[in-house]
């Protein structure tokens, strides 16, 4: 048999493999055997099966193949997320609005300061590789030093963009509608593609603001994203406001007002959508705008949530409306994939909806972010000739032998719900495309 330690080339991983391939199909190896090899700089998936029949197949060495101990997945994408609200992850949140203006606001205004904006940034993007997520969507604060610092230390698949906030914002967070337009534009023009345009959302953010913000990243084929009906104090607030500015007076729902300027389309991300009309709905379906569900913090108070609701996620695939998981931090209170997938179950259960599988939140949490954000060809998934990128999540072999990928999914992650900040240590490595980035 050839010796893998004289085929620099061929690389061959033995372990417990989980592989999402859609929201009921997820394969579970127990004594799985991932075959890659090297193209270029960078480590490709040729096979991923049996441990004993790809051993055979590919004619190798047992005794030089590599165990890889822990259950092994695909990375995760965290499709909405403020890297800027890491230290308010705790604060108290008797409503949302509330939260932002005592505790979130007054944080954000910190990082105008380049130093603490360095520091936090370099602590911050490490964190993030060792929970296991390597790409997503991410808020910065309105500071052009805190976007520089972010994208300084952000691992590439990461998009992020300033927040912009022109109106009904502390004054410490607040933009003339010329400094948002010129902060996004230069954004754009110096990061390209990783800047994603963010106005906030409509209640602080201008429509002329918006618009432009949406032209911005037509232009250069990039991302949007925003907040929308994440409660119903928000929805009433947005249309008392925009009622009263024209070409608005006559908007009867929130998302009119992404409509209006121009915001919606396939590259549109809106966090939240959880209190969304029959109209609502068909318009996102219309426009193909996808939707980043937070249900650790759109969860109840007593779960450390903003008690916002419970996202439908029967009725996004009803309509045919795309959407992935994401953490919401700081509103969500861990930066973890795995707390999000564990609370995206227990809340639906709880619901009465047994859709909620394991699997399913994997697949949002993994290939569904990866699809969105256009990687879905390389990544989210072990399928031939994707990047060889993979974690490793701390399992007992009881844990591994629970079943299906469900039920050891389940294993895994259900015992720590009594004490969620296990999650963020659960990881206990992080590979992309073959080269680790994390490992404890």
């Amino acid at each position: 048999m050839p010796n893998l330690s004289s085929s620099p080339e061929i690389k061959a991983i033995r372990g417990a493999w989980l592989n999402p391939v859609s929201d009921e199909r997820c394969g579970y190896s127990r004594d799985g055997l991932l075959v890659a090899s090297k193209e270029s700089d960078s480590w490709k998936v040729i096979e991923l099966g049996d441990a004993e029949a790809l051993i055979t197949k590919h004619g190798l060495d047992s005794s030089q193949i590599e165990q890889e101990p822990g259950l092994l997945m695909p990375p995760f994408f965290d499709m909405h997320f403020h890297w800027v609200q890491d230290e308010v992850r705790d604060m108290p949140k008797a409503s949302l609005l509330e939260w932002l203006e005592k505790y979130t606001f007054p944080k954000e205004a910190a990082f105008a300061d380049p130093d603490f904006a360095e520091e936090k940034a370099a602590f911050f993007w490490k964190r993030i590789l060792a929970t296991g997520t390597i790409g997503g969507l991410c808020y910065s604060s309105i500071h052009k030093t805190a976007l520089e610092s972010a994208v300084r230390h952000a691992p590439k698949y990461f998009k992020i963009g300033n927040v912009l906030m022109t109106m009904n914002s502390p004054e410490a967070l607040t933009q003339s509608d010329r400094e948002a337009m010129e902060l996004n534009s230069w954004a754009s023009k110096t990061f390209g593609q990783r800047h994603v345009a963010s106005p906030r959302f409509a209640p602080t953010t201008g429509p002329d603001v918006i618009a432009a913000a949406s032209f911005a990243a037509d232009s250069i084929d990039g991302f949007a994203q925003t907040h929308m009906c994440e409660t119903q104090q928000e929805i009433d607030w947005v249309l008392s406001i925009y009622k009263e500015m024209p070409g608005f007076e006559d908007i009867d729902s929130y998302i009119q007002v992404y409509e209006r300027t121009g915001f919606l389309g396939p590259k549109t991300v809106l966090g939240h959508c959880i209190h969304l009309s029959d109209a609502e709905w068909k318009l996102m379906a219309e426009t193909d705008t996808v939707v980043a569900s937070c249900p650790t913090s759109n969860g109840p108070l007593e779960e450390r949530g903003l008690g916002s609701g419970l996202f439908d996620f029967r009725r996004a695939d009803l309509e045919e409306v795309r959407w992935a998981l994401a953490s919401d931090i700081g509103g969500g209170p861990f930066l973890s994939m795995l707390d999000v997938m564990g609370s995206f179950v227990r809340q639906n259960a709880e619901a009465g909806n047994e859709a909620a599988t394991f699997s399913r939140a994997l697949y949002r949490s993994t290939q569904m972010g990866a699809h969105v954000l256009g990687l879905g060809e390389s990544k989210g998934s072990f399928a031939e000739g994707k990047d060889l990128d993979f974690i490793s999540v701390e399992a007992s072999e009881e844990q591994l032998g629970a079943g299906n990928a469900d039920e050891v999914l389940s294993a895994v992650i259900s015992p720590h719900e009594s004490n969620r900040d296990v999650y963020d240590s659960l990881v206990r490595k992080t590979v992309i495309e073959g080269e680790s980035v994390f490992e404890c």
